[in-house]
């Protein structure tokens, strides 16, 4: 070959390009699952939905809705928070789409009302964005804990944050110190004082104050001077200075009618590792960023800080992500290494050349290493599903060297090329439906996909210039000799056999495509068991047939299960085995979750008090490595249980998981979901879903609640609807949420002398909330000052309406104005591209066709009487609650389209890539059954085994009618049985190699056991499918290619005889010249 010692130089050159590159690649456990949203959340302590969605939501949803790309706007407000979330149309630039939003929140932030903070944009809803956790820190040291905290911030944060691909370096655990002033209401009342008195007091006291000039004589110079007025530093505050007031001849001090005192204020949330009340410094990385190399450079930064610290400091890793990804990586790696020897041992195995394993080891390794460069050009990432499709592509890549090593063996030509990328290119073809998938299913296999083009993409490259050039240094010799003689002759034998079946398969042709069918299976079991009509239409003609014969009663329940059995084939019986089966599967390390729950009125405090005593319980057990607790409200409160690596793989986590279920029912005051392992566990109330939910929008809110409950009371008027619910979201979903709801009566309120604002702020006075006074520096930062009611939190409803209130010099009650009852409300105000959305549910009592009829009367007559702008559609349909969504699996049809259409271009013809089609699902049959016999959880690995199957069993049908076409247009006089025969011998033994070799390659992640989930079902669905694909080829394929014809079928004679051989087969040549000698020249 010309230039082959140039070529392989350049391929030297890219190989170490590629291996320096190594490092530079991103590494994570899983994928970054960014997608096409982003999320934009914000707070408002002490502010309920209504005020939020007004002053908040609404100008952030008016600010974000002109940006490019932008598809769908949704917003939900809560009490004290809100979110907005964007969807941008496929292919927006996220990252540009995120730093767009994020200038836009900061230019609003300054026209939002005081006391909101600046909106937090992140591509995930919640704490978990874009921003992945990295470390977490345990901190130990003299001084109290807001010390630690501090010299943290200050010292030891600010020089993590600085390294490259860090996001956020957070010190937690401490409360800061404020002074709390706690009061009594009616000794205020008696010393003719209020809490707006006592705020006022201290911020006169605490403020700068001019008080005048004064001379200050240096000398003999005179110097002006202004003088001022300010308190001590806050945490050495003398109180009993500060006047409140004056009660006759008496001045009053503070500390006359109040309590101060200087101590650490009450946490608005709190975060725990293994129960204990620390300090915690937690790191979170950059999305995308290389987490074991990143967690390497802290660790250097820690350990550099560590001569600086004060004594007896500590710093202890309480959290590293980065091992867990790497124990992760290296257990994939070994098994990849492990697959690679498997592979070239078998190569050597079959091969018995070292020269031959030289070659297929240096182009694998040039293949990968080349690869690198592509995956950092692309900015792939290295994490669980890029890996599976590094260890797939290990076998094809395999097989294009190994085609184009023996083609160049035995021709000494380049030809195989066009069949090698007919084959790589079906192959490639296959995996682009993994671009139609669900965002949700995409995200995850995306990278498999590209990984593996990238891949093949390469390996031709090798095929066409490498291998080659590799071949030109090392040359192989033809094999010869007594062995390769018997092994041809074992061949003869066994084509004779083979030959003999074909004409038995050719003969009963249609009793074997019957059988394949059923083997495959008829979609008989997706038949409905009823047809209905739509609306008030009467049945069809067709549909009334239907329900008399396939969906007669005595047909559904007897005769039915039968026939899907009979008829269903394997389709069947992994259709009901697949239904209980989850398609998602998460690698991460097995952890056991609690989240809890309290009513409306409850604490965060309480909710602390409730798992402080689960953090003791769980302390008990040494199987347990780490538990988290994160509580953030009454809503929001968990607990994270991981477990030792002993522990990981035994029962203990489902002993756990029970004994955490006893201990969540003998706790009264909280509602308990647990899971991740087995089955999950919750005693939290629901209301369940109704039969009946009607979805209302419009632009106003008030009128949408109006129309909402003018149509509630028609609805109430049958009498088949006995309640009916208003809501934000599905009452399946949600907890109901109950509040206080007062209403005064206009007439009683004047006889009284009182207002309504009147009767608010003697209701407030009955129970007072904390108020923050001010603001004052101090030693170690700002201290506030806070105002608290002695009997906070103990009034009752009692009170409230019978505690005497006050209107000038009268005295009334709450009872005597109004009333106070507790109803059902709402929680959160949703929006749909600034539309108010409420929701309307139901339950019908009587059958379902009356239940229908009856709803889209109310609906007509809804939609009738709505104001222009506002609509109503019907949100009764299960939707997907009551079987999981396939759409994914019609999918495949656009695999067998792009197989169509490269085979229609390869062979010239329309009816062979049929043929090549129809093999699909013969593999198919050993997939299924391998799922459904063995009970193998069929996940995305599954699905990625079927995408797989698509292209290596074309593949293996590809070679062979493509050297069956080349043999007819270069000998036109033998049968087109002989002639399949011989192209089925040249080609059977690539294609039985190149299998097993793909089936070696998965052997260890089989071995692995099925809790490697991902692993262990891909490995699974392709070796049942590759055994299978065999099948299809050497019975399926030939039986419905090959004609039925006598011309076709010749007699009992040897299919091989008086046919041109390879060079090799000597034996034969001698047989074939002395039974037809050549005629002696005259």
């Amino acid at each position: 070959m010309k230039n082959a010692f140039s070529i392989n130089i350049i391929f030297l050159l890219l190989t170490i390009v590629g291996l320096a590159l190594v490092p530079k690649l991103p590494v994570q456990l899983q994928p970054d699952d960014t997608g096409e949203r982003v999320h934009v959340s914000y707070q408002w302590r002490g502010m309920g939905p209504e005020v939020i969605e007004k002053e908040v939501t609404s100008p952030i949803e008016g600010t974000l809705s002109s940006m490019r790309g932008l598809k769908r706007v949704t917003s939900n407000s809560y009490s004290n928070r809100g979110r907005v979330t964007l969807v941008f149309k496929d292919g927006t630039d996220m990252d540009a789409a995120r730093f767009e939003v994020m200038s836009l929140m900061r230019g609003l932030h300054s026209r939002l009302p005081d006391g909101v903070k600046l909106p937090q944009v992140g591509y995930k809803r919640g704490n978990a964005d874009d921003n992945p956790l990295l470390m977490v820190y345990t901190i130990n040291g003299e001084g109290n804990s807001y010390s630690l905290q501090q010299y943290a911030e200050r010292y030891i944060a600010p020089g993590i944050s600085n390294l490259p691909e860090i996001s956020n370096v957070s010190v937690t655990g401490a409360s800061p110190m404020e002074w709390n002033i706690t009061y009594r209401k009616e000794h205020l009342k008696q010393a003719g004082l209020d809490v707006n008195a006592l705020q006022t007091a201290i911020r006169d006291h605490l403020n700068v104050r001019e008080i005048g000039s004064a001379t200050v004589h240096k000398g003999t110079n005179k110097e002006l001077i202004n003088l001022t007025y300010s308190a001590k530093p806050g945490d050495s505050l003398i109180w009993n200075e500060l006047v409140v007031g004056k009660q006759g001849n008496r001045v009053l001090k503070l500390t006359d009618v109040a309590k101060p005192e200087l101590r650490e204020s009450e946490p608005r949330s709190y975060f725990r590792v293994n129960g204990l009340n620390t300090v915690y410094l937690v790191i979170n990385s950059a999305k995308g960023a290389n987490q074991v190399d990143l967690a390497g450079r802290v660790k250097q930064e820690i350990e550099r800080q560590k001569t600086s610290f004060p004594e007896n400091f500590s710093m202890l890793v309480n959290y590293d992500a980065s091992k867990e990804i790497s124990r992760e990586v290296e257990k994939i790696t070994s098994r990849a290494l492990l697959a690679i020897i498997i592979l070239l041992v078998f190569v050597l195995l079959v091969s018995r050349n070292w020269r031959y394993l030289l070659i297929v080891g240096l182009s694998l390794g040039a293949n990968l290493s080349i690869a690198v460069i592509f995956y950092y050009i692309l900015g792939i990432e290295i994490h669980i599903y890029s890996l599976a499709g590094i260890t797939v592509s290990l076998g094809m890549i395999i097989d294009n060297t190994i085609v184009m090593t023996d083609h160049l063996r035995h021709s000494n030509n380049r030809r195989a090329f066009l069949a090698i990328l007919a084959a790589t290119l079906t192959t490639m073809g296959a995996l682009v439906v993994i671009f139609f998938l669900k965002e949700e299913q995409k995200l995850n296999l995306i990278d498999f996909a590209v990984v593996m083009i990238v891949n093949l993409s390469v390996s031709l490259g090798i095929a066409l210039w490498l291998v080659p050039s590799l071949m030109d240094r090392l040359p192989l010799s033809s094999s010869t000799g007594r062995g390769f003689r018997r092994r041809k002759r074992r061949i003869v034998r066994l084509t004779r056999g083979y030959a003999t079946f074909l004409k038995f398969g050719l003969r009963w042709r249609r009793a074997f495509i019957v059988i394949f069918i059923l083997g495959f299976g008829l979609p008989v079991f997706l038949l409905p068991d009823k047809l209905e009509a739509e609306k008030d239409e009467e049945l069809a003609w067709y549909q009334k047939t239907y329900n008399s014969t396939l969906g007669n009663d005595s047909y559904t329940s007897v005769v039915k299960p039968w026939v899907n059995r009979i008829l269903g084939g394997s389709w069947y019986y992994f259709s009901n085995y697949f239904s209980s089966g989850n398609f998602n599967w998460d690698n991460n390390r097995t952890k056991l979750y609690m989240r809890g729950s309290m009513p409306d009125g409850s604490s965060v405090h309480q909710m602390n008090d409730v798992f402080t005593d689960i953090e003791n319980y769980l302390a008990g057990f040494e199987e347990v490595d780490l538990f988290t607790s994160r509580i953030y409200s009454i809503e929001n409160a968990s607990i994270e249980i991981t477990f030792t690596d002993e522990a990981e793989n035994s029962s203990f986590p489902h002993v756990l998981k029970n004994r955490l279920i006893s201990k969540a029912n003998q706790i009264g005051s909280s509602d308990f979901t647990i899971y991740g392992v087995g089955q999950g566990f919750s005693n939290r109330t629901r209301d369940g879903m109704r039969n009946n939910r009607i979805e209302l929008r419009g632009y106003n809110y008030d009128l949408i609640l109006e129309e909402a409950g003018v149509f509630s009371d028609s609805l109430l008027k049958n009498p088949r609807i006995q309640e009916v619910i208003i809501q934000t979201g599905s009452s399946w979903r949600g907890k109901p949420r109950y509040g206080f709801v007062m209403g005064l009566e206009p007439a009683r309120l004047e006889e009284v002398g009182s207002s309504l604002r009147n009767v608010y702020q003697n209701l407030l006075y009955q129970a007072p909330n904390d108020v923050k006074a001010a603001y004052i520096p101090g030693k170690n930062g700002t201290v506030a000052v806070t105002l608290s009611e002695a009997n906070q939190g103990k009034t009752s409803v009692w009170d409230m309406q019978n505690n005497l209130l006050y209107s000038g010099e009268s005295g009334f009650r709450l009872k005597d104005v109004g009333f106070l009852t507790k109803e059902r409300t709402g929680d959160v105000i949703r929006k749909q591209n600034q539309e108010y959305v409420l929701m309307v549910e139901y339950d019908f009592i009587g059958p379902y066709q009356l239940n229908r009829r009856v709803r889209e009367r109310f609906m007509e007559q809804l939609n009738e009487e709505l104001p222009v702008g506002f609509s109503a559609v019907s949100k009764s349909g299960w939707g997907g609650w009551n079987r999981e969504d396939k759409t994914q699996y019609w999918l495949l049809l656009i695999v067998a389209a792009v197989i169509f259409f490269l085979c229609s271009v390869l062979f010239e013809s329309l009816r062979q890539p049929l043929v090549v089609i129809s093999a699909i699902p013969v593999s198919f049959i050993g997939l299924f059954l391998t799922f459904a016999i063995f009970k193998i959880n069929f996940d995305q690995g599954g699905y990625a085994a079927m995408i797989l199957l698509c292209g290596l069993t074309v593949n293996a049908a590809l070679y062979i009618i493509n050297d069956y076409n080349n043999m007819r247009k270069s000998n036109q006089t033998q049968s087109k049985f002989k002639l399949y025969l011989k192209a089925f011998n040249h080609k059977i033994i690539p294609i039985a190699l190149t299998t097993l070799s793909t089936i070696m390659g998965l052997l260890p992640f089989l071995l692995a056991g099925p809790d490697e989930g991902f692993w262990f079902s891909l490995a699974a669905g392709a070796t049942g499918g590759l055994v299978f694909s065999l099948i299809a080829v050497a019975v399926f394929m030939p039986i419905i290619q090959l004609p039925k014809s006598q011309n076709a079928i010749p007699g009992p004679t040897n299919p091989l005889k008086g046919e041109p051989q390879t060079r090799d087969h000597s034996t034969l040549n001698k047989k074939h010249a002395k039974q037809n000698p050549k005629p002696k020249t005259p």
